[in-house]
């Protein structure tokens, strides 16, 4: 079985750079910009980077890992009933991380095949944003093959100018592992959440799994739904490629091929 990699922040769904000056106009008069799309993706990569970062370090504990791991900039600190994680201005995938996470529970069944965790920050920025609040995370590892995480989120983000996002929501971490190194997706993603900012909630469905790869910092497939005050764009994150482009269909029926 391969050796992960806790370090890895690789489940990013940065999208929507840049777009039209007639894609804008027609946006604006749907009532959903550009710039919104941007903003709530950029808080979807600070939550699910770090569900990707949690199982890993699950997945770690499962395996057996040693009890203590240092690195350069984080220490790790396993025991029967927690995972601590102190990182110390770490610099992964160009993002900034620092503070403590705490991972504590561990009830399930008693062959330690299912269970469950609570998550909690402690002085725990990443990238610009200080998290409060918890992640739980239901595992079930009954196919040594493709464990499962179900997330459950109820989290504020503060960034540096002190503006407050509340995210609420769930999906599943499916991973593959006999797909690692393969073609195929190495973990995929399903589920819904809400991201509130300034009185405004967007609304995430994935209606089709969002896959990605060790290897790329990026989603290479799947379709996300975006809906806001009754509008509805979609996110199709392409079909296998690593790279940076992906299509958005705008409220007004509108797609585009953009780049980011």
């Amino acid at each position: 079985m391969k050796t992960f990699n806790y370090l890895i922040l690789s489940f990013g769904f940065l999208l929507i750079a840049a777009c039209s000056n007639d894609a804008i106009n027609s946006l604006n008069d749907e009532g959903l910009t550009p710039e919104q799309v941007k903003a709530q993706m950029q808080v979807n990569s600070v939550s699910d980077g770090l569900d990707e970062l949690v199982s890993e370090l699950l997945i770690n504990d499962k395996e057996g890992k040693t009890n203590k791991t240092n690195t350069e900039c984080a220490t790790l600190a396993f025991t029967e009933e927690s995972i601590t994680v102190a990182y110390n201005q770490c610099i992964i995938k160009g993002k900034t991380v620092s503070g403590t996470i705490v991972l504590t529970g561990n009830n399930g069944s008693t062959d330690g095949s299912k269970g469950s965790f609570e998550v909690t920050f402690t002085d725990f920025t990443y990238n610009g944003y200080l998290l409060n609040g918890t992640k739980s995370f239901a595992f079930d590892f009954s196919d040594s093959n493709g464990p499962t995480f179900t997330v459950v989120t109820d989290a504020t983000f503060e960034d540096d100018n002190g503006n407050t996002i509340i995210w609420k929501g769930n999906k599943v971490l499916s991973w593959h592992f006999d797909q690692i190194n393969a073609e195929g997706a190495d973990v995929t993603c399903t589920g819904d959440w809400d991201i509130t900012v300034d009185g405004i909630t967007y609304e995430f469905t994935v209606t089709e799994p969002l896959s990605a790869n060790l290897g790329c910092a990026f989603i290479t497939s799947g379709v996300m739904q975006l809906e806001v005050n009754g509008m509805t764009a979609s996110l199709d994150f392409g079909t296998g490629s690593c790279d940076q482009t992906g299509t958005v269909t705008y409220p007004n029926g509108e797609s585009e091929e953009i780049s980011w």
